[in-house]
């Protein structure tokens, strides 16, 4: 495999090609089959043996995670939950009629509460947190949105297992993990993957060891860390992938 990836990468044309695309910003990586840490879905593809894995996507936003599962994933189930009130009902219109694709408006939390979602001019910039010194956007508004847990939603909903719980939820990652603690110590979930913001960007995040703490202490080990994104030549924030030990549907 390698002696066929540096033969690739030797060609005149691909060295054209990528000094072009560095120019602009970008770069051109070879993906290969045994290489992990590149392409997160692609390695959620190597633990994952189910022929129907159960996906929750915590924090949809637009629906670019839905994306990125239906683009990998032939057979899937996937519960995306947005509590924005207007990203929701486009997410609604746009994705909902595909099948197998559940979206659900609510927020994800430690516990069953309505809290005050702070509404950001950049809405990727939304959160249940206010945000800080290192944040972007405007707050144009809150508004009270309904809020649940994991291990709540499974059991009104009679889920039994999560193959990934991915989570983007712009700092409350570690409530999110809270509300589903029993589901991890009962080994319902086999992945997590989840963002880790290291600057200041909402007020009272928490931190990469509490969410590696937690993590760990409930089950997982750490698979890799994707490539870190900067911001004012500062680690900014990055993607994590975990795996449960125990969890009986992934590969060795």
């Amino acid at each position: 495999m390698k002696n066929i990836i540096k033969k690739y990468t030797d060609r005149p044309g691909y060295k054209i090609v990528r000094k072009l695309s560095r120019r602009l910003g970008y770069d051109l990586i070879p993906l290969t089959i045994d290489k992990i840490g590149r392409d997160p879905y692609l390695d959620m593809k190597k633990f994952i043996i189910n022929d129907h894995p159960v996906f929750f996507d915590v924090g949809a936003n637009y629906g670019q995670t839905i994306d990125e599962i239906t683009d990998v994933f032939k057979n899937h189930e996937i519960h995306s939950f947005e509590p924005g009130p207007d990203v929701f009902e486009y997410l609604k219109n746009k994705k909902s009629h595909k099948k197998n694709i559940n979206i659900w408006n609510y927020g994800i939390g430690s516990a069953k509460s309505h809290l005050l979602l702070n509404q950001n001019t950049n809405r990727n910039m939304s959160s249940f947190l206010e945000i800080g010194n290192d944040g972007w956007g405007a707050i144009e508004g809150q508004t009270s949105v309904p809020v649940t847990t994991i291990d709540d939603f499974c059991k009104e909903q009679e889920i039994e297992r999560i193959d990934v719980l991915k989570i983007d939820t712009q700092g409350f990652e570690l409530e999110v993990f809270k509300g589903s603690k029993q589901s991890m110590q009962e080994n319902r979930i086999g992945l997590l993957y989840f963002e880790v913001t290291f600057i200041d960007m909402y007020q009272n995040l928490p931190s990469f060891g509490e969410l590696f703490d937690f993590a760990v202490e409930n089950g997982f080990e750490l698979i890799t860390i994707y490539p870190i994104k900067y911001k004012n030549n500062r680690a900014g924030w990055t993607d994590v992938l975990f795996r449960h030990k125990n969890y009986n549907l992934t590969k060795n």
